[in-house]
């Protein structure tokens, strides 16, 4: 199954394309750069605050496209707390409730044949006890819907709406703490009392505040992606059904965290697949971050895996490759009133599902600190407070995705760890509020 794209234009919360509103007594005139998870959930919880947003996204959502997503709890939490009108049904969740482990014979990972020997299954039930308030695999394109209707849809909630300018690429921006401003690549300038950088791994923002050397080199290992409908191959349902409760399928090869990481999305009707491999390619600065996968190696990667999984690689209609990147740590997030957060900040290796939810601790964090009738002079103060408590938690998450790029049998307690999952945002942020004020 090839990932279909999806017309945002048919979404309720298109009408909310528009101009944005003036600025009411008691609100900060805030752009967003980005509509991303990360950059609509930030303009959704900074709704909820009264505030006027306007987004500014480089795309047309003509043809958005997306893979499935891991939201732990310390993920959701965050939402639940910030966003309660987000409608979980609308996203076709799967619960995340235990991950199964294929692989060889070999119980030393050596280079045998990837033969469907079961190696063992996590039960992971013990963090929904902890955390009852869920873990999560969802499609990209739906979360991103339901996320951007509590943004933009004026019926999501009361509060008026963000507006959004769509094919609005920034080329510039101003870091004047008086009036931040961005100049799009039409050469049209727009001033804010704060911009807020959430334009991704790739951001402008961040090449704009702290040079183009903060980039992100690419690793070692890709990942080939794809999807599989099992309404049109159900003699692959096993994936989602030899099991006793849901949840990711590894199908592992060697030492390090190579082969299959597939799990399923909307209500376990189609099947994300992630296979990670070395990539071979030579000039990997230089090629597309998520290209079009030729055939032939494609399937050379896959040569030692057995007919049963075989079939899993047979189905892909249209894989791509993706690469492995991280950014370095940064010497600031903040410049003036201009703050970055989400993969602009801190994009991480994928190794406990974590990036989308340290972005989302982000969003809370900032809508957080800025109140409804928060100053534009107390912007300054905010953002020192914003970087104060949340670069450190983000690069001590970065750095344990880095470390932990191994299989799950080499380390005890792999996918329950409180530090990660236990992290309230939204309280870490209302008490250094508290304390500053």
């Amino acid at each position: 199954m090839s990932v279909q794209p999806v017309n945002y234009q048919d979404s309720p919360a298109a009408s909310a394309i528009a101009d944005a509103p003036p600025v009411a007594p008691g609100q900060l005139d805030i752009a967003i750069i980005g509509a991303g998870l990360v950059g609509l959930a930030t303009a959704a919880m900074l709704r909820k605050e009264g505030h006027r947003i306007t987004i500014f996204e480089s795309s047309s959502f003509h043809a958005e496209i997306g893979a499935g997503i891991v939201v732990p709890p310390n993920g959701v939490g965050v939402l639940n707390k910030m966003l309660p009108e987000l409608n979980w049904d609308n996203m076709q969740t799967v619960d995340f409730r235990s991950v199964s482990t294929l692989s060889s014979t070999s119980c030393e990972f050596e280079a045998y044949a990837v033969d469907g020997t079961h190696m063992l299954s996590d039960d992971i039930s013990e963090a929904w006890r902890l955390y009852p308030q869920g873990w999560f695999c969802i499609h990209r394109v739906d979360m991103h819907k339901e996320i951007m209707r509590l943004a933009l849809d004026r019926n999501a909630m009361s509060l008026p709406p963000a507006s959004i300018r769509l094919g609005a690429a920034i080329k510039s921006v101003n870091f004047d703490p008086a009036r931040p401003s961005v100049t799009t690549t039409d050469g049209k300038e727009f001033t804010f009392d704060l911009v807020v950088g959430a334009d991704g791994i790739k951001s402008t923002v961040r090449k704009c505040m702290v040079g183009s050397e903060y980039n992100a080199p690419p690793d070692e290992f890709a990942f080939y992606r794809w999807m599989i409908d099992l309404h049109a191959h159900p003699e692959l349902a096993w994936i989602r059904d030899d099991r006793k409760s849901s949840g990711p399928t590894a199908i592992i090869r060697g030492a390090e965290f190579e082969g299959i990481f597939s799990y399923p999305l909307r209500r376990g009707d189609i099947i994300n697949i992630s296979a990670g491999h070395r990539d071979k390619r030579k000039e990997r600065n230089d090629t597309e971050w998520n290209e079009d996968t030729p055939a032939e190696a494609f399937h050379e990667n896959f040569h030692d895996f057995c007919p049963k999984f075989m079939a899993l690689v047979n189905a892909a209609e249209a894989p791509r490759t993706w690469q492995l990147r991280k950014l370095p740590t940064l010497p600031t997030w903040t410049k003036g009133n201009v703050a970055i957060m989400g993969d602009a900040a801190h994009a991480m290796y994928p190794t406990y599902g974590q990036g989308l939810a340290i972005g989302m601790e982000d969003a809370g964090a900032m809508a957080t600190l800025l109140p409804w009738g928060t100053k534009a002079s107390d912007i300054p103060a905010r953002l020192r407070v914003f970087q104060e408590i949340r670069k450190p938690r983000a690069e001590r998450v970065s750095l344990l995705s880095s470390r932990n790029q191994k299989t799950p049998q080499s380390e005890e307690s792999h996918w329950i760890k409180p530090e990660l999952l236990g992290y309230d945002a939204v309280g870490v942020a209302k008490q250094a509020l508290l304390s500053k004020a």
